[in-house]
């Protein structure tokens, strides 16, 4: 029978989707609570649909239901934005049988997956698409999107499914099409499974801008990248000889040595070491963790072992960086040998604060979703085609050019360290 209701509930939101009604809201009718259930971290309202009924797009029915309940009982939430669910808020899950019924006798969702907010008057209706809802990382470039949007005069709605899952991701920007969105900012599950529906978009006149991961060529209009193989590994070996005062042994520590995006990195930083401002550093050894957390911290133990004058490990790759700063911890070395490379703030602040690992690099998601929005606004708005050769400026982050492959580099990886490790959560 689920597999029948997930059916019928598609088929209702498309049709709601393309034939605005005068009811635009679920009754707001009390209905048995088949099972209450209490939030917990990292849970949204659609991964709830899912795992209820089987159906991302069966999340209204939790909402309407938790707040219908929670106009006769206090204990219920009051949801007002189904995209923010907090832990600890009791929720009221309808039968699959109720909510069935409930949306079947409405039709627009009221969360950014199905009914993007509408623009302030003049102002274009753009939707952040991320890869999966509920991951900090694309959380942050929201932030920096609204950010956009509030100096464009626009509005950016978020939206996206559950999983990250190409199948749901094509639904989701079908859906959008139909509602004739003025563009979109992908973060793509599948590049080349969304070609078709992203050529879909544009021929409808909707520009599409692929940030992070993208589109293959023909169903996008630009692709922005995070930042260039040269541009990484330059930047970890000006970073590591500020750490250390541009002199001393230094090791690498990688994580697989088939990984080709690391043995790029890795490339750049030996040609970047051969400048003379850093004359004075030495690279005594690249070894490899394989992405294994055991592994990559014993290679670490090793290196420091093997090397007593070892002042710097540098490791670009999230396990090996976070495995590296807890070696340098353990081992009461603290002071001695630095750790940097390229991390997430949520697993190295700690390391961070220790002093294990005094500065790292990534680029900055914020600035990520900033950049995808101004770029999708110049398009829109008829300021540049989207073509190579096009210049615009994006706010604070200042101009770009589009190069010969329609793409963009957000920039140099950005650096996390003490004075703001504090102010991202992913």
């Amino acid at each position: 029978m689920l597999k029948n209701f997930s059916k019928i509930l598609s088929i209702l939101l498309l049709v709601a989707l393309l034939v605005p009604t005068a009811s635009m809201a679920l009754a707001q009718e009390a209905v048995a609570c088949d099972e209450d259930y209490s939030v917990q971290a990292d849970d949204w309202l659609s991964k709830l649909a899912d795992k209820f009924y089987g159906d991302v797009l069966a999340y209204p029915a939790i909402f309407e239901a938790t707040n219908a309940a929670a106009a006769t009982d206090s204990s219920y939430a009051t949801i007002a934005n189904a995209d923010l669910i907090e832990p600890g808020w009791k929720l009221c899950i309808p039968s699959a049988e109720d909510a069935q019924a409930m949306m079947g006798g409405a039709t627009a969702a009221p969360a950014a997956e199905a009914a993007p907010a509408e623009a302030p008057a003049g102002g274009a209706n753009y939707v952040l698409v991320p890869k999966n809802l509920g991951n900090p990382y694309f959380d942050g470039a929201n932030v920096g999107a609204q950010a956009a949007a509030a100096e464009l005069g626009v509005t950016v709605t978020y939206q996206g499914s559950a999983t990250a899952d190409a199948t749901e991701q094509i639904q989701l920007l079908n859906s959008l099409i139909a509602q004739k969105v003025d563009g979109l900012a992908i973060s793509a599950n599948d590049s080349d499974a969304l070609v078709p529906t992203g050529k879909a978009a544009i021929d409808a006149g909707i520009p599409v801008v692929t940030w992070d991961a993208a589109i293959a060529p023909g169903g996008r209009t630009v692709h922005i990248n995070q930042a260039t193989g040269e541009g990484i590994g330059r930047s970890q070996i000006a970073l590591v000889s500020e750490l250390i005062g541009g002199e001393g042994q230094i090791a690498i520590l990688s994580a697989t040595s088939t990984a080709p995006n690391q043995n790029e990195w890795i490339k750049w930083m030996n040609d970047e070491l051969t400048k003379p401002e850093y004359a004075n550093i030495e690279l005594v050894a690249t070894v490899y963790g394989d992405d294994d957390d055991e592994k990559s911290y014993n290679e670490a133990l090793g290196l420091m072992k093997t090397y007593p004058d070892l002042k710097a490990i540098i490791a670009p790759t999230t396990v090996g960086i976070a495995a590296s700063a807890r070696a340098v911890q353990d081992q009461n070395m603290i002071g001695k040998v630095v750790v940097t490379g390229l991390g997430l703030p949520s697993q190295m602040r700690d390391y961070v604060k220790s002093g294990a690992s005094p500065a790292f690099a990534l680029w900055n998601p914020e600035d990520f979703g900033y950049l995808a929005i101004y770029t999708l606004h110049a398009i829109a708005s008829g300021q540049i085609e989207g073509k190579p050769g096009d210049t615009f400026t994006a706010g604070k982050l200042g101009e770009y050019t589009i190069d010969e492959n329609g793409e963009l580099v957000l920039g140099l990886p950005f650096t996390f360290d003490a004075s703001n490790i504090d102010n991202f959560k992913f």
